[in-house]
């Protein structure tokens, strides 16, 4: 099966990110560009794996063929996915939205599954440094509703929602799952014309349902891998 990489990477191609847009969620990044582009094949594996455990019935894609779509080279992109990739701009189906909302919510079974088997409580933050596991999974919902009300406009109830799972602590659950209910009844409420419609914006990324729905996937995915590297 052959997939489209489109990399972010700083001035001296060193630390690089990729972007799988042929399956959402997926993202690789390595040290150099030649590391992440190697780190890509296992990646999409580990992403078909992980739609595979919750019954997703896929092809084989062995072998995994890849290439470059584009190379972004600016640091201010790095690892913030801000690079508009060509298929963000393509109409999102209701099949296809209603696909990667049932992803979304298999992924944040997972990054609830690595967050509870963490051996630090979840307001501490790693010996190594960087956020706690509190942090992150109050980072993801605010960033999921920063793609949604910038692609389908404030929702009400969120603030609320953001600030349950902030002041939770080391019980975030009921929060999140509270968070996450109004969250995905926005999304699925969606009609054909917000997922279909194309925003353009001067020196900023478009406003498209695919481009929203990739990041959220892109971005929780992202998290789920770093808490169970912890592991």
């Amino acid at each position: 099966m052959r997939f489209a990489m489109y990399l972010e990477s700083g001035p001296q191609r060193k630390r690089t990110w990729v972007y799988v847009p042929g399956l959402p969620g997926c993202v690789a990044f390595g040290p150099t560009t030649e590391q992440a582009i190697e780190n890509t094949t296992e990646a999409i594996r580990e992403r078909l794996d992980f739609l595979r455990r919750h019954g997703d019935d896929l092809p084989d894609p062995e072998p995994i063929e890849l290439y470059v779509a584009e190379h972004v080279i600016e640091r201010k992109l790095l690892g913030f996915g801000q690079q508009v990739l060509a298929t963000d701009r393509e109409p999102l189906t209701q099949e296809e939205a209603a696909r990667q909302l049932r992803w979304a919510e298999w992924s944040r079974g997972e990054l609830v599954a690595a967050a509870r088997a963490q051996v630090l409580p979840l307001t501490e933050g790693p010996p190594t440094g960087g956020r706690s596991a509190a942090a992150i999974l109050s980072h993801v919902a605010g960033a999921e509703w920063s793609y949604i009300s910038s692609t389908l406009g404030t929702v009400p109830g969120a603030s609320a929602a953001l600030v349950a799972i902030e002041s939770a602590g080391n019980e975030p659950w009921a929060a999140l799952v509270a968070e996450r209910e109004t969250l995905m009844a926005r999304l699925r409420s969606m009609t054909d014309a917000e997922r279909t419609r194309l925003v353009e914006r001067e020196g900023r990324p478009p406003r498209t349902a695919r481009r929203m729905l990739r990041r959220m996937l892109e971005h929780e995915w992202e998290h789920v891998l770093e808490l169970r590297a912890r592991l």
